[in-house]
């Protein structure tokens, strides 16, 4: 297990058992805005892949993240004691098994209120979750991302034109600026973020 899916875990415990709020001590606080919730530190998503949040797809060094810099969404303090009412429904035992496509589903409910991605084959479409709902325009051409995820690690990630060419990864819309390019109901569209 990574040292950051491990550090989420060892927090959603800690909320489970009712250690949670802002916490004052920490040197960074407040890492976001004044009052935010320090339940998660950590991110029980990541990496959720889904730009609605503030999060983006950065490549670096070592490869890509997912870069929560500009996401706020679990320090709300509404947030934190939803995830930990939806998880806490759990064993703690499931909550470590678990993969990504678990704790994304969970996200999905609480952000749209149901489960937008779809499974093609093997691989799973996150588009109608991101896209859906936004104002877009169909255009000729599009490149999107297919995504692999690995113990919640990114992996690898390739630029793919049809749904077809993916192969087991996770797909999702390719973001320039502030557009993005993907399909939504068999359409090739970009669309404001």
């Amino acid at each position: 297990m990574n040292e950051y899916r491990e550090r989420a875990l060892v927090e959603l415990f800690r909320a489970l058992d009712g250690i949670y709020g802002p916490n004052y001590e920490c040197k960074y606080y407040p890492c976001h805005f004044y009052g935010q919730d320090c339940t998660f530190c950590y991110c029980p998503f990541y990496p959720c892949l889904i730009y609605d949040l503030g999060g983006d797809l950065v490549l670096t060094e070592d490869g890509y993240v997912w870069s929560c810099k500009n996401c706020t969404y679990v320090h709300e303090r509404e947030v934190a004691e939803e995830i930990v009412y939806r998880l806490g429904g759990y064993p703690k035992q499931r909550l470590v098994e678990e993969d990504w496509f678990f704790y994304n589903r969970i996200l999905q409910e609480m952000l749209y209120g149901e489960e937008r991605g779809v499974w093609m084959g093997e691989s799973y479409n996150l588009m109608p979750a991101i896209l859906k709902g936004k104002e877009c325009e169909e255009i000729g051409d599009v490149e999107f991302l297919a995504v692999t995820i690995e113990d919640f690690e990114i992996v690898d990630v390739k630029k793919i034109r049809e749904l077809s060419d993916a192969s087991g990864e996770i797909l999702i819309p390719l973001k320039i600026g502030g557009e993005l390019y993907g399909i939504l109901d068999g359409r090739r569209v970009v669309c404001k973020i």
